[in-house]
Order: C-alpha cells, then structure tokens, then sequence
C-alpha cells in the first residue's frame, strides 16, 4: 500500500444507499471518537482524514463479516501498518486506532461481538504477519485488544478499562519526547508576492493546530499558504486543502528553513 488509507475496493462501489449511510454514521462517529484520544497519533490527522481511515476500516470489515471475504480486510492491516511505521507512528498507535473503530462499530452500528471474533483474529494474523517488515516489536501472541503485555482483553461493552496513572505519564513523556514526529506527505502552495510557488515535501513534526517542514524556498512569516495535508498522490485519491500562516522560520544546517505553520481552522472538526 502507498497510502494511509486504502484505496476505493469493491465493497465501497457495491454499498446500498442503505449500508452507505450507516458507513458514513460510524465513518462521522468513530473520526470524533479517534479525534479525542490525545494519545493516539492519528488523533492528529485532519477529521476528513480520519473519516476516511474508518470508512475504509468498516468497508473491509463488512466484506468479511457478510460474505466471508477476509482479503480485504487483511490488505488494509498489512497496509495500514507497514505504512504508519514509515511515517513514524508507533504499534501502540494502529492498535488504538483499530481498538477505536472496533468500539465504534459495536456502539454506533450495533455490530454483534461475539460474530466479530473471527474478523479479530484476521486482525491479529494480519499485524503478526508483518514481523520482520517493520521496526516495531510485535509478539508471537499479540492480541490487538489488549492495551499492552500482561494486560487483560477490553470487556465485553467494549470499552477500555480507565488507563492507570503509571500508563498516562509514560504515553505523556513518550509524546513530550517526539511522538508527534511524524512524516506525512503534503503540497505547500504560497501566492503571495511576484512569484507562486509551490512544493511537495513531508512533515517534520505536527500538532493539533499546526505543522513544521522543512524547505529550500524562502517564506516570510505572517504568510498565508494552502497546505493539502496528507498529500496522496495515487489514482483516486481525494485531497483536502486547508489555509495555514507562517508563526516561525528556523535557520538550519545545509541552505534548509524550517517553517512551523499555523492552521486558520480547526482540522479535528468537520468542516462546515
């Protein structure tokens, strides 16, 4: 898979009005829902985004669940997770993502849990598959559901047991030490002045109002640019352009300016 999320397949195209609109529901749902966990790195894609991450989750799912077709469901683990390790997410990260989607299906749609287990496990053969293939560590007996080693299975309800003080500070010192380094294609397009200009490069760190990159053009700060973050550049994709000023120009080694921009808007909201 080139992208963090997987390409129209089948099982979108031949969605009913019907199942397209409970899509959508979870879609809406689970993005708010994976927006509020302020410990999960995706937490900081922009809501568009993450609509389309759980719609794509839901469409793989329901593939395997209705018709037994678990291809799909395992090309978009296997994807998902090979990719988020190259633009520095961590394991933690996919699996509170699919724990999250998991959980939003069960409350939003009413997806039975006991019918569910067999997607799990596709789930769990689909990360252990990948052993070797990334840098993360990834056990023999991995159970995405588990919040980590030694820690029981999410109840029944489906929700995660209140995380201890112990596991709050470490996922807090984890995100003050760089967790939000991630490096996620974007299309920089500055207008102002004589000369447009316009760059394809990746992102240094992100946070939730705002991005740095670095470049070899020159900006000035107060500068209003339209960022298209992510930037996927496969057949199909469908990019989103936000408006962001310039707050910070770094001066760094090698002719390179490391540019911090601020988003006009708030990207963890639907746009209205």
């Amino acid at each position: 898979m080139k992208e963090m999320r997987i390409q129209n397949n089948g099982a979108t195209k031949a969605k009913n009005p019907r199942q397209r609109q409970r899509c959508e529901r979870f879609a809406a749902g689970a993005a708010d829902s994976i927006g509020t966990n302020a410990n999960c790195l995706f937490s900081l894609l922009p809501y568009e985004e993450r609509v389309r991450q759980a719609a794509s989750w839901y469409d793989a799912c329901t593939e395997a669940m209705l018709r037994g077709n678990y291809s799909l469901l395992d090309e978009w683990i296997r994807g998902q997770a090979c990719l988020a390790e190259t633009q520095h997410f961590e394991l933690e990260d996919l699996l509170q993502l699919l724990r999250a989607c998991r959980r939003s299906a069960i409350e939003i749609d009413g997806w039975d849990e006991d019918v569910f287990s067999a997607v799990d496990e596709v789930i769990n053969e689909g990360l252990r598959a990948i052993r070797g293939k990334v840098s993360w560590t990834i056990s023999e007996n991995l159970d995405y559901l588990k919040q980590s080693e030694g820690e029981s299975v999410l109840p029944a309800n489906g929700n995660a047991p209140k995380p201890s003080v112990e596991m709050e500070t470490r996922d807090g010192e984890r995100r003050e030490f760089g967790r939000n380094r991630l490096a996620l294609p974007i299309r920089v397009l500055c207008t102002a002045g004589k000369d447009a200009r316009e760059e394809i490069t990746r992102t240094h760190n992100v946070s939730m109002t705002g991005l740095y990159f670095r470049t070899q053009l020159t900006y000035k700060i107060g500068t209003v640019l339209k960022v298209v973050y992510p930037y996927w550049t496969d057949p199909g994709s469908i990019n989103k352009e936000y408006s962001a000023r310039v707050t910070r120009i770094d001066g760094l080694p090698g002719e390179f300016w490391g540019i911090a921009v601020e988003f006009l808007r708030n990207l963890r909201k639907k746009t209205p």
